[in-house]
């Protein structure tokens, strides 16, 4: 009999779920509305009602589904089952495990969603193959994920990977987590904004580009040899390669991989990145190293949810 595992990846406007073979084949996968109301307390039983709906769909028995793996932007303590901290979502302090355990009847695994992304990424995407890497989600802000060993690296307090608040700018920017010059203020979809704004108000460069263009617009721009699009893009890229190289430094991994929307720009992104890189890496921790763009887009989270469920459940029965 052939068993299954359901990813679902939880965002602040849609939940994302896919249903997977035992031996990682996606076959089937859909999304559903966030419900943020009343501080989320729908969104447990929203993602029970729609897995049911499809498991039916798809002519699958409960019996099959080995358990359920979710990714929530925000703090997640997977030991104790409970979401710490989702501002987007309107989760504190949150036992998701076993509120969707209960709903559903079966197995519940939680996780940060950049985790998740990441794990996807190593199971499935850029970073099959190798038995240890480090993926940056660069969105609106900036995620991370370790794979060592064959695992995801949480920490006691669920806050291993969150390189978007490793301090590039001491006393910079104020960051959301209410410390001051967090990398994700300098790069990921905010911090290129910002860049962009600061420079436009300090330089007298002539630009195609205006105070609410779009990063993707920055990048379109810099091709086209807009000056001040190339300083804001080296800029940001400045901040992500000294940190990726002190990350390189201390974990050694085998791979770089880079996802998120800004992972569209390809060789674009990843060039001058690799450049400023090189300029601060410890050239033992990088001999074997390489760099990657992201390879399962948006759907790296529920895959990696997926990859939870099976890597849980069989140690479980190891």
């Amino acid at each position: 009999m052939t068993k299954y595992a359901i990813g679902a990846d939880v965002g602040g406007t849609s939940v994302k779920m896919g249903i997977f073979t035992d031996k990682g084949a996606m076959i089937d996968k859909w999304s559903i509305p966030t419900d943020t109301s009343n501080e989320g307390v729908n969104i447990s039983e929203d993602v029970a009602k729609s897995i049911r709906e499809q498991l039916q769909k798809s002519n699958i028995s409960k019996d099959q589904v080995i358990g359920v793996g979710v990714g929530v932007p925000g703090f997640v303590n997977e030991d104790a089952g409970r979401v710490d901290f989702a501002v987007n979502i309107g989760w504190r302090n949150y036992p998701l495990q076993n509120s969707l355990s209960e709903a559903l009847h079966l197995p519940v695994y939680i996780n940060n969603d950049a985790n998740m992304a990441a794990a996807g990424e190593y199971w499935q995407g850029a970073g099959r193959n190798s038995r240890s890497a480090f993926c940056v989600t660069l969105g609106t802000g900036v995620g991370g994920g370790i794979l060592l060993n064959g695992d995801v690296v949480n920490g006691p307090s669920g806050t291993g990977g969150e390189v978007g608040h490793v301090t590039v700018v001491p006393g910079g920017r104020l960051c959301s987590c209410g410390r001051r010059g967090c990398l994700e203020e300098y790069v990921g979809m905010k911090g290129f904004s910002l860049n962009l704004k600061e420079r436009l108000a300090s330089s007298g460069q002539a630009t195609q580009l205006h105070a609410e263009s779009e990063v993707s617009e920055l990048f379109v721009a810099a091709n086209e040899g807009d000056e001040l699009a190339q300083a804001v893009i080296d800029e940001s890229l400045y901040y992500l390669g000294l940190v990726l190289s002190n990350v390189v430094t201390l974990l050694n991994p085998e791979k770089i991989i880079i996802g998120g929307g800004i992972s569209a720009a390809g060789d674009q992104l990843l060039e001058p990145l690799k450049k400023h890189y090189e300029r601060f890496s410890l050239e033992q921790a990088d001999r074997s190293l390489s760099f990657g763009i992201a390879e399962l887009g948006n759907d790296a989270g529920i895959y990696g949810c997926a990859w939870l469920v099976i890597n849980r459940e069989n140690k479980n029965f190891t």
